[in-house]
């Protein structure tokens, strides 16, 4: 298990600890290392969004979920965890709250690659092939490199093509 640990010093010389001492191999370990970092510091809203994506990767979305409404609660403009918390509900089929997730990270942070791969990947399961497309577009002109949202929109292309006459 490799845990990255960060640690800021206070003005009092102590060091609180971060949110980067969730960063490890596992799922199990990072809800670890995350629950101790959130005990010393409860209002370290990047600990919640990390423990959050480990219970996701544990298949726990409702914990998830909670990490994710706390982050939101902690840091109203944490557009990740705006972003993450769609992504667990996208994995629940609950597409509206996945959608209104990823509008918010994107409104937060109109450069937020991720979030226009998401919502993408939301227009595309709702057969909204034009929409999708223009969200793949938005998400390469941002990250050009970002392989996922070249393989998403060629499939929306693909869709589309064989949904017109």
């Amino acid at each position: 298990m490799v845990i990255v640990c960060a640690v800021a010093a206070t003005d009092t010389g102590a060091q609180t600890p971060t949110w980067r001492q969730c960063l490890t191999d596992t799922a199990q370990a990072a809800v670890d290392a995350c629950t101790s970092v959130i005990e010393m510091n409860p209002g370290n809203d990047g600990a919640f969004v990390n423990r959050g994506i480990a219970y996701r990767r544990l298949g726990d979305l409702d914990r998830a979920i909670q990490d994710y409404d706390e982050a939101i609660r902690l840091n109203p403009r944490a557009a990740d965890a705006y972003n993450n918390r769609g992504n667990a509900f996208r994995a629940l089929d609950d597409l509206g709250s996945a959608r209104r997730d990823y509008d918010e990270a994107i409104r937060l942070n109109p450069h937020y690659a991720h979030a226009f791969n998401n919502r993408g990947i939301v227009f595309l399961e709702l057969g909204e092939l034009d929409r999708a497309v223009q969200d793949f577009d938005k998400a390469i002109a941002e990250d050009p490199h970002y392989a996922n949202a070249r393989r998403n929109r060629a499939l929306a292309r693909v869709l589309r093509q064989l949904d017109r006459p």
